[in-house]
């Protein structure tokens, strides 16, 4: 009897001495491997509207989609997608980018897809007398010091039914609308910070561009506004939030615009 309750008590013992280096060993604290920085981005962005150029692309609560991928290590070359759509399903874009950016210096190739108010969109539908696709090519430089001037140009290089005339020959031309913007952050690195903006557009063949209601027009103010960013901060969580005032003296028409990016 002594020796089966000896016996017991022994693997009661070791069991207890196991369970307690089991316990311990669960809790000893391991280094946490580094993350290492990703070529592969998204962001998410809830919107009041959307707003472009001055054109008021969705006049309600849009969510927006932005993935990016960087070709090289320095993070120069990068290639994506951007995307929107509204609230209501009316708004629906989607577009495909390549950029180069380097010491203020950005140059990018965009290909804008907005199927709003087609019935039957074709998103490899290229033909210049039916495509709704627009190549645009955009370009900006920010002077460095204490002017950090901002300067932005871009060029509608293809287009179908949405940027082009019927010359003599009856055949379709692309009119290249351009716009050009100037933007200063008047006050930065603050708790609050506002940019300004203005931009302008005229066509380069023609004698009307894609940023006006006119029947004919070679130049116009079409942006006008300011910016106003400012980090909210929820628990570790920082959240952007940024309103735009806008103003287009061409199309008479004026918006406020709140926008929060998500992450």
């Amino acid at each position: 009897m002594k020796t089966k309750i000896f016996c017991a008590l022994f693997i009661c013992l070791g069991l207890t001495g196991y369970a307690q280096k089991t316990v311990v060993s669960d809790t000893i604290n391991t280094s946490k491997t580094e993350i290492k920085t990703s070529r592969l981005d998204f962001n998410v962005n809830l919107r009041t509207s959307h707003l472009w150029r001055g054109l008021v692309i969705n006049d309600g609560m849009t969510a927006t989609g932005y993935i990016h991928y960087a070709l090289n290590k320095e993070q120069n070359f990068t290639v994506g997608f951007w995307g929107g759509a509204g609230f209501d399903g009316r708004y629906t874009e989607i577009n495909y980018f390549v950029q180069y950016q380097k010491n203020n210096l950005s140059i990018a190739l965009w290909d804008l897809f907005n199927t709003t108010g087609v019935e039957t969109p074709r998103v490899f539908n290229y033909d210049k007398r039916t495509t709704t696709h627009l190549i645009d090519l955009r370009t900006s430089y920010r002077f460095p010091g204490n002017f950090p001037v901002r300067i932005e140009a871009d060029v509608l290089l293809y287009s179908g039914l949405n940027d082009r005339k019927l010359n003599d020959g009856n055949d379709y031309r692309s009119i290249h609308s351009t716009y050009v913007e100037l933007s200063y952050p008047l006050i930065r690195d603050q708790k609050v910070n506002l940019n300004v903006f203005m931009g302008a557009a005229f066509p380069i063949n023609g004698s009307k561009h894609l940023y006006t209601n006119k029947t004919e027009s070679n130049f116009d103010i079409v942006n006008t506004g300011m910016t106003v960013t400012k980090n909210i901060e929820i628990f570790d969580y920082k959240l952007a939030v940024s309103t735009t005032a806008m103003w287009n003296p061409a199309n008479k028409i004026a918006r406020i615009q709140l926008d929060v990016g998500l992450f």
